[in-house]
């Protein structure tokens, strides 16, 4: 297990606790609830651990129209027809596949799923175990783990999660990191290496996270997002602030969720957040005007010695020549 956490250091930015949580969980048998926003880095960091710990991993998404047969599989019509119901004919869903080879079972939006549906988890992941008519009782495999993600803003087209199946998972809870970590996560993913706009990218997400106006802010990939929109916009014309603008419409505006009573439109509590951190840019921008005069101040001073040498030099061969 310790070896397996020291890799996890590799391409996962913080996340320490969640990195040892997981761990801990899938060595002791307990099956995982992980409940954050999206953004998270929850089937990153789940699929880093499969990978490291060579575990196979299997994920679906939780909705409307997931049955227990999509989940446990079914014998194939055709070849029942023809012949019998014989176990090679058993087309295996996800949760049969990762308890006989001993894999992750990841749930995206669990609490979307109906209920019948998340009932089916209740025997494997209790008795490690689950009876199939006429296919047979499949026993799970360790590390066998079902771990499922919900949001916890989220309450649109979701259900209630039952008793029964949260009795049987630990909880996980992942919040949005830190600023400094969240601009080495950008830094890593984004397609330009430029701090300053790292950083104001990531300002102005953080940002939307705080405002009075918005249910669920953004998650990194909208400063990702930012950052990459911003470098392609720059390619067709230099001008910074409008393209920042833009750029942060482009990534931020359908990734917040306003609340109901809200009195502006997701663009316009972009462009004021943007207002906001505007005269800090604009000081970031002056700084770098000034240096740049500096360094201009510099060179023409050299080049006005350089030029009255060169004066006093003609001054001198003609004195010479007279």
């Amino acid at each position: 297990m310790l070896h397996i956490y020291e890799k996890l250091k590799e391409g996962i930015v913080g996340r320490e606790i969640e990195k040892r949580s997981i761990l801990v969980a899938m060595e002791a048998g307990k099956h995982l609830l992980l409940e954050g926003p999206p953004g998270t880095s929850k089937s990153t960091l789940l699929r880093k651990i499969a990978r490291e710990a060579n575990i196979p991993f299997f994920t679906i998404e939780g909705n409307i129209d997931l049955t227990p047969a999509k989940l446990v599989g079914y014998f194939n019509p055709a070849k029942v027809i023809a012949d019998s119901y014989l176990p090679e004919y058993f087309e295996k869903g996800p949760l049969t596949q990762a308890m006989e080879e001993g894999g992750i079972l990841y749930i995206e939006e669990f609490n979307r799923m109906p209920a019948d549906v998340s009932n089916v988890f209740i025997s494997p992941m209790a008795e490690g175990e689950i009876c199939i008519p006429r296919y047979g009782t499949v026993k799970a495999v360790r590390p066998f783990t079902v771990i499922a993600a919900q949001n916890p803003y989220d309450d649109v087209g979701t259900v209630r999660v039952s008793r029964a199946f949260i009795d049987r998972v630990c909880l996980i809870k992942m919040n949005y990191q830190n600023e400094e970590e969240e601009r080495e996560i950008v830094r890593l993913r984004a397609r330009l290496d430029n701090p300053d706009i790292i950083a104001f990218a990531v300002k102005m997400v953080r940002k939307t996270r705080e405002h009075p106006e918005i249910k669920m802010g953004a998650s990194i990939r909208a400063a990702i997002d930012l950052v990459d929109l911003f470098n392609g916009l720059q390619k067709f014309s230099d001008q910074t602030d409008r393209n920042l603008l833009l750029a942060a419409n482009m990534a931020i505006s359908n990734k917040i969720w306003l609340n109901e009573l809200a009195s502006k439109t997701a663009e316009e509590i972009i462009e004021e957040i943007w207002n906001s951190l505007r005269a800090q840019y604009e000081a970031l921008l002056k700084d770098k005007k000034n240096q740049t005069s500096g360094l201009l101040s510099h060179q023409m001073i050299q080049e006005k010695a350089l030029d009255e040498g060169q004066l006093t030099e003609k001054k001198k061969r003609k004195r010479i020549a007279m």
